[in-house]
């Protein structure tokens, strides 16, 4: 079997297999319909926050538990682990915006329920290590049954922040302790971290470092030796194993440097609205028929398998964006679109090649070899310079144009697949058989 033949086999298999991806509600239907079951889906496609609406969640800096001194670049860090915490890849149009007042603004697209727009942020879980200060009152005097006088200093010990705190850690586990056997954290600190960690257990070696979660104390265990590894356990009396899962799971998503806490929700209404967002989806439909069929009237035979890849195209795309997550909104649209222009262009330039390589009485198939070649290298190049672009935005851009960016840079890409290689490989198979 030749190699065209096997690309298009794992090219039709993939375009069937990204159709019920897409429309799973409709073939779990049928399913149900004629077995009698009750299945359902989990995953649907992700709308933005100007169609289907959203939350909009407001916190602020709870000083009442940290002694962090407030700055621009404790603000700017935090937003940025707010920002990952919600959306890793800046598909899903989340924003986050704050004050130098210590507020923080996040706007989250698609999600009007409060319990599911908290649970999206989750915990902030504010880990530090601090470090004893001992504190010794005046002498009290007293005196014994056997009328002697004794002399006693009531010690006392404070903890202050030591700087060593969630941000310093690489990654967190969940283990249970075998001597206890009670549910521990195990932590890895990175290179900073593990320096600083170093330091703490030489100074305050045999002494008390004690362990806060959100001005809480958890432990207060003896420095024993010094611990040059990186590594610490978090562990406390009252640690359930769901508790122990949960505050690992958080501190790798990102431990904040400041705790904050939740002074205001609200939800928002879809502001394009149902009747102009139908509108807009027939209005692009239509758009999109009359390219194809435009395709068809130039081009005949060639328009129409060119057709058959944008519909694979387009195919791809929505799969790509229900697996991944992505938001569609607008600017998500608009990425869409520009990959479909560039798609067709790649077409119309290898067929106008073909034109040209008629006319000079060629067979079938070297048409179409020498056409796709000759046009190669300004498809390649326009789509390179696309991709370079996209993720250029990608890069500098904030999460709304970050999910715009990386669309664009999934359409250019698979733009680039189905109008070459599908098409080149399909009308080689035709023409052979022909």
């Amino acid at each position: 079997m030749k190699a065209s033949k096997i690309f298009l086999i794992i090219f039709f298999v993939s375009a069937l297999l990204s159709a019920v991806f897409v429309f799973d509600k409709y073939f779990m239907f049928i399913v149900n319909q004629v077995l009698g079951t009750n299945f359902t889906v989990g995953r649907d496609f992700f709308w933005g926050i100007d169609i289907a609406g959203g939350s909009i969640l407001t916190y602020e800096i709870d000083d009442k538990v940290t002694s962090t001194i407030i700055n621009r670049e404790i603000l700017e860090q935090t937003k940025d682990l707010l920002e990952r915490r919600i959306d890793f890849l800046g598909v899903q149009e989340s924003f986050v915006n704050f004050s130098q007042s210590g507020k923080f603004i996040i706007t989250l697209p698609n999600i009007t329920s409060t319990d599911e727009a908290i649970k999206v942020i989750g915990d902030t879980p504010l880990l530090e290590f601090r470090i004893p200060v001992f504190i010794t009152s005046s002498p009290v005097t007293a005196k014994s049954a056997a009328d002697k006088t004794t002399t006693t200093e009531d010690v006392k010990v404070f903890f202050i922040p030591s700087g060593l705190t969630g941000k310093d850690i690489e990654k967190a586990y969940f283990s249970i302790d075998f001597n206890t056997n009670k549910p521990v954290v195990n932590l890895v600190f990175n290179k900073q971290g593990a320096a600083l960690f170093k330091e703490l257990t030489e100074r305050y070696l045999n002494q008390p470092i004690a362990i806060f979660l959100d001005g809480e104390l958890l432990s207060q265990p003896i420095v024993r030796a010094v611990i040059t590894n990186g590594e610490a356990i978090i562990s406390a009396d009252n640690f359930t194993i769901e508790e122990a899962q949960t505050l690992a799971r958080r501190l790798n998503q990102g431990s904040l440097p400041v705790p904050l806490k939740l002074i205001s929700i609200s939800t928002i209404n879809p502001t394009l609205g149902d009747n102009f967002f139908d509108l807009s989806l027939k209005l692009s439909l239509i758009g999109i028929a009359l390219v194809m069929l435009f395709m068809v009237i130039i081009y005949r035979f060639n328009g129409f398998i060119a057709d058959l890849a944008l519909l694979f195209f387009m195919l791809f795309n929505l799969a790509l964006y229900k697996f991944l997550g992505v938001t569609i909104s607008l600017a998500a649209i608009s990425g869409l679109v520009l990959a479909i222009g560039m798609a067709v262009d790649a077409n119309i330039l290898i067929f106008e090649r073909f034109r040209e390589e008629k006319k000079l009485n060629r067979t079938k198939e070297d048409l179409i070899i020498n056409s796709f070649n000759r046009a190669f290298t300004s498809i390649r190049d326009s789509n390179f310079t696309t991709l370079i672009a996209s993720l250029i935005i990608y890069a500098l851009s904030s999460s709304f144009v970050k999910g715009f960016a990386l669309t664009l840079f999934f359409g250019t890409l698979i733009s680039f697949i189905t109008a070459v290689f599908f098409t080149k490989n399909l009308l080689l198979i035709i023409y052979r058989n022909k």
